[in-house]
C-alpha cells in the first residue's frame, strides 16, 4: 500500500495517505486483478512480459548489489573522516550582519550619513533612499563572512563595532554605501550527531560511485553507435581513489 501510495502524484500524497485511503485500496484491487486475469491467458509466458521481467530483475539485482556493498563499508570510521574533513574544509567563521544604503554618489551617501548620526531611523533611509534590492527590507543583508562580500565592503564592516555606522561612504563597484553593522557572531561549525545523516548519506555517495568506477575498469566492454554499425572508442580513464577497507 506504502509503494502504491507514493506511486500516486505529489498533489495527491499530500493529502496524507488517510484522507486517499480508498484511492490507494481501489488501485491496489485494479493492479492485482489486471495481473490476475493477464495470468488466466498466459500472459506470464509471453516474450515482452519475460523480457520486461528480466529488465526489472537486472534493475533490482544492480540495486541490491551495489546497496548491499556500499552498506558493508559505510563504517562509523569512514563517516567520522568525512566529518573531520568537513570540518577542516569549514572552520569557525566570524559573520557580521548589516544594513546598507546604496546611492549613485558620493555627495548623497555624505548626506544620508549625516542624517543617519543625527537621528534618523536608518532602516526608514535605506527603504527611502537605497537603490538596492534589501531596500524593501530596510538595507538588512543578513549574516554574512568577509569573503561573502566584494572586499572594500568587507574592510569596512568588519572593522565597525555592533551598533555604528560608516565615517565615509564606501565606494565599490555597485555604487556608494553607508553600511551599519547590527551584530556579530561566530558561525561555528556545527556538531557531528547534527550533520551525521548528511555526511552518511554524502559517503555513501561516495562509496556508489568508487565501485561502479572500479567494476568499469575490470569490465571488457564494447560500445557501438545507436544503428550498431560502428564501433565506439573506450571511454577516457578516470583516475580512482581506492576503497580502503
Amino acid at each position: 500500500a506504502l509503494a502504491t501510495f507514493r506511486s500516486l502524484p505529489p498533489k495527491e500524497q499530500q493529502q496524507g495517505r488517510d484522507k486517499i485511503y480508498e484511492r490507494v485500496l481501489e488501485l491496489l484491487i485494479e493492479r492485482r486483478m489486471m495481473a490476475i486475469f493477464g495470468r488466466r491467458e498466459k500472459y506470464d509466458k509471453k516474450p515482452e512480459v519475460k523480457r520486461r521481467v528480466r529488465q526489472a530483475e537486472n534493475q533490482i539485482i544492480r540495486d541490491v548489489y551495489l546497496s548491499q556493498l556500499i552498506k558493508k563499508y559505510l563504517t562509523e570510521e569512514r563517516i567520522k573522516a568525512h566529518y573531520d574533513e568537513f570540518v577542516k574544509k569549514n572552520p569557525a567563521k566570524t559573520e557580521v550582519r548589516a544594513r546598507h544604503i546604496l546611492v549613485e554618489n558620493e555627495a548623497k551617501a555624505k548626506d544620508i550619513i549625516k542624517q543617519a548620526k543625527g537621528g534618523q531611523d536608518f532602516a526608514k533611509l535605506a527603504a527611502k533612499n537605497s537603490v538596492g534590492p534589501s531596500a524593501q527590507r530596510g538595507g538588512d543583508l543578513g549574516y554574512f563572512t568577509a569573503k561573502e562580500m566584494v572586499k572594500p565592503f568587507s574592510d569596512v564592516a568588519f572593522k565597525l563595532k555592533k551598533g555604528k555606522i560608516s565615517q565615509k561612504p564606501v565606494k565599490t563597484q555597485f555604487g556608494w554605501h553607508v553600511i551599519k553593522v547590527e551584530d556579530r557572531r561566530t558561525r561555528k561549525v556545527p556538531p557531528y550527531a547534527k550533520v551525521k545523516k548528511q555526511m552518511t548519506r554524502q559517503v555513501g555517495q561516495k562509496l556508489g560511485q568508487d565501485f561502479i568506477r572500479q567494476f568499469r575498469e575490470q569490465a571488457k566492454v564494447e560500445r557501438y553507435s545507436l544503428d550498431g554499425k560502428k564501433k565506439l572508442p573506450k571511454m577516457p580513464a578516470t583516475p580512482l581513489r581506492p576503497v580502503q577497507k
